[in-house]
């Protein structure tokens, strides 16, 4: 069974040794590594050189900056194996990482994901601690409500075609978009054991400063995996919660874009969130919004 390890990157090219070298040393013989480049800045080929003659090594890039979600979906696209792996271009994997998810979804031939505990490293992948936020679902437990999944994040390339797919509107939190469709098609499976080095990045997708950008696109994913469960027995929020939770996009955003100094695309969002919400105009921080755009620069 062919395993596809996938990477999207960007700017992270002196990482990827290190990515190549832990997919190379995996005690599943079986893959294929496919790396995708959202157009990086740096060329990140001289960094691949050393590892040319592996034939196992497959690598494109976007003739122009894309997104990561944009990146992986590349990445799918030119991938053929039967289970697919996301990497960060900035992480690695423990060597047993690929047999043992293998070996998790031959066991779970109803799941359409599965996914491991983590070790959280420092900048030079220095394993800090086990992340302990990644677990398996309780009973009854919907991952709409709390997105406990996380990396490793592997899933059947089966499950996958019955999805929509990776979506290049999501700048930031896309693995929320694809765990949640793929969480809609098949079972989660969870595996107890740390099998990835997740590298702490100034520049990491989701990291720093990418955190709250990260939280905008998190909540919109929930939102959009609500209007698709609407009408199905999947686990789902309540009307209540995913109007609260639009509306709490919408003054977020519109903060967001004020404090860019963007005035016209907060008063687009303000009239677009009203037509969604109109009890959006009960709120304070709604008008406070709306009259700092109507301010001259």
């Amino acid at each position: 069974m062919l395993f596809s390890v996938i990477v999207a990157n960007y700017e992270n090219a002196r990482y990827l040794p290190e990515l190549v070298r832990s997919v190379q040393g995996q005690s599943y013989p079986d893959w294929e590594l496919v790396i995708v480049d959202d157009h990086s800045r740096e060329d990140p080929l001289p960094w691949l050189e050393p590892f040319r003659s592996d034939t196992r090594i497959r690598y494109a890039r976007h003739p122009e900056n894309r997104g990561a979600a944009a990146a992986f979906r590349t990445a799918v696209d030119l991938s053929t194996g039967a289970i697919i792996g996301m990497l960060g271009a900035d992480d690695a994997l423990v060597p047993q990482a690929l047999e043992r998810m293998v070996r998790a979804h031959r066991e779970n031939p109803g799941a359409s994901m599965a996914n491991s505990a983590c070790y959280r490293c420092d900048e030079a992948l220095r394993i800090i601690e086990v992340y302990r936020h990644y677990r398996a679902l309780l009973p009854g437990e919907a991952l709409i409500r709390n997105l406990c999944v996380g990396s490793f994040a592997t899933f059947k390339r089966e499950a996958y075609l019955r999805t929509e797919g990776f979506d290049p509107y999501f700048r930031k939190a896309l693995d929320h978009d694809i765990y949640l469709k793929l969480d809609e098609v098949g079972e989660l499976v969870y595996v107890d054991e740390p099998l990835y080095l997740y590298r702490t990045n100034p520049i990491g997708i989701s990291q720093f400063g990418n955190g709250i950008l990260a939280a905008q696109y998190s909540l919109m994913a929930r939102h959009r995996a609500y209007r698709r469960r609407r009408g199905t027995a999947l686990g789902n929020l309540t009307d209540a919660e995913a109007t609260d939770m639009l509306r709490t996009w919408y003054l977020r955003q519109m903060q967001q874009e004020l404090t860019a100094g963007h005035r016209r695309t907060t008063r687009r969002l303000a009239w677009e969130g009203l037509r969604q919400l109109p009890g959006l105009l009960r709120e304070r921080a709604y008008w406070s919004h709306v009259l700092r755009s109507l301010v001259p620069a």
